[in-house]
């Protein structure tokens, strides 16, 4: 990949920081890395003891009743890829205790001056997260659990006789519990309640976690074939609300299950009542603020032996013209 040092620093500290000195920054992590998140876009609410691959709601976990192993991969855009690794392990009084490692590899930058040609130099950016959750189980319908996570960003630039490194990190925790009574599902709680610090010197930047509280729903029917409907809602507290529904149903019991779903802010609401009452809206005056139009994916599980092996694969498609994206997921239950 070729491009402007300067032009790639600002684009990465922008990530990062957003554009002022009230935003949030560390926005991968709200990329969903987990192909079974991604295809139904619902990560607060599955599976009660097959859940790993959701990482998001910690108080999940508590479900899971043998150790546990999931790698997770998705290529983001060009040759930016993200992916983690996660295990669970449960102990005694019914704790799971959870360490995973995230990541983002932005590749290596061949950055060019004015002309486009080549400069001697090279441009390595990288996001990482390493997380813990402890999760416990109460009373076999309410689960509590917590995930702490260090985190760190940096950019590295190499120029000839000369190199710099800027960085940005922070502590955060995420919180939550889940329930389920009869056929209802339950998830609330907070996600990256910390804080942040960074070392680019500039007076602009005012770098704050990406935090937000949750709130779910889902609905399971259990007849001759088994039905799942999910709806969340998301309030990023520096940010706007989203709202994310999806559906999940087994093919061949659960031998192989599909899942699909969206997600939409309360403007797109507004903008569809409107248009059904026939107040229409000219196209630049009115812009989705979710770049996802739907998703859909699949789970695969094969037992091997006395293990249980789950597969799952994604596929997103995006609102802003970009090819569709794909996720890999693989979970090892022991």
């Amino acid at each position: 990949m070729k491009l402007s040092a300067a032009v790639f620093v600002w684009v990465f500290l922008a990530l990062s920081t957003a554009q002022g000195a009230a935003t949030a920054g560390f926005d991968f992590l709200n990329i969903p890395v987990s192909a079974r998140t991604a295809g139904g876009t619902v990560s607060l609410i599955g599976e009660k003891d097959n859940n790993l691959p959701f990482g998001t709601n910690p108080a999940m976990l508590a479900g899971i009743n043998r150790p546990a192993f999931s790698i997770d991969f998705t290529p983001v855009i060009m040759d930016i890829y993200r992916g983690a690794f996660s295990a669970a392990f449960p102990l005694k009084n019914d704790f799971v205790l959870s360490p995973s490692i995230s990541y983002v590899n932005f590749g290596t930058i061949d950055p060019v001056d004015e002309n486009g040609d080549e400069i001697s130099a090279y441009i390595s950016p990288f996001s990482l997260s390493v997380e813990t959750a402890l999760a416990k189980n109460f009373y076999e319908r309410l689960n509590v659990g917590v995930r702490l996570k260090f985190i760190h960003e940096q950019i590295s630039q190499s120029m000839p006789g000369h190199w710099d490194a800027y960085f940005s990190g922070g502590v955060a925790m995420d919180a939550g519990i889940y329930a389920q009574r009869n056929f209802f599902r339950y998830s609330a709680g907070f996600r990256n309640i910390g804080f942040a610090y960074d070392n680019y010197d500039s007076e602009n930047i005012d770098l704050r976690m990406p935090a937000s509280s949750f709130v779910g729903i889902g609905v399971i029917i259990e007849a001759e074939a088994k039905l799942a409907w999910y709806l969340e809602a998301e309030q990023f507290f520096y940010d706007d609300m989203f709202f994310r529904t999806g559906f999940e149903f087994p093919v061949h019991r659960d031998v192989l299950i599909l899942r699909t779903g969206t997600a939409f802010t309360p403007d797109d609401v507004r903008h569809v009542f409107n248009a059904f009452r026939g107040q229409t809206t000219r196209a630049w005056e009115y812009s989705s603020q979710t770049w996802l139009l739907a998703s859909v994916g699949a789970t695969i599980n094969a037992r091997i032996a006395k293990n249980l092996l789950s597969l799952d694969i994604a596929c997103q498609f995006r609102k802003d013209g970009l090819k569709p994206s794909f996720l890999f997921s693989g979970t090892m239950y022991f």
